[in-house]
């Protein structure tokens, strides 16, 4: 997925977003999560609990990022995958990004 300057810059800049998960239901599960955004365009972060037993079973997520005033965000839908015991990394496929 390729980023565009303004896009990256305001990821970088950012620390927190919105992880949706999709739960044994198919309805959405959305928590708060810390990320880090690595070289290649990918959100690490931490999952346990919900977020874990979710992501296992469907890998589908995405994650929001923004900020108010002025507002301004990033999503990005893709799959996430497990890389530790309790870490994942979501890989975008779409991205929707306004006021950058």
């Amino acid at each position: 997925m390729v980023f565009t300057e303004p896009e990256l810059e305001f990821l970088r800049s950012q620390r927190i977003g919105r992880l949706a998960t999709v739960g044994p239901s198919g309805w959405p599960q959305v928590v708060p999560v810390m990320y880090a955004f690595n070289d290649s365009g990918a959100f690490e972060f931490d999952v346990d609990g919900i977020k874990l037993r979710n992501l296992t079973a469907e890998p589908r997520a995405a994650i929001v990022v923004d900020a108010m005033g002025p507002k301004r965000g990033v999503t990005v839908q893709g799959r996430a995958e497990l890389i530790g015991p309790a870490r994942a990394r979501l890989t975008g496929v779409r991205k929707f990004s306004w006021g950058l």
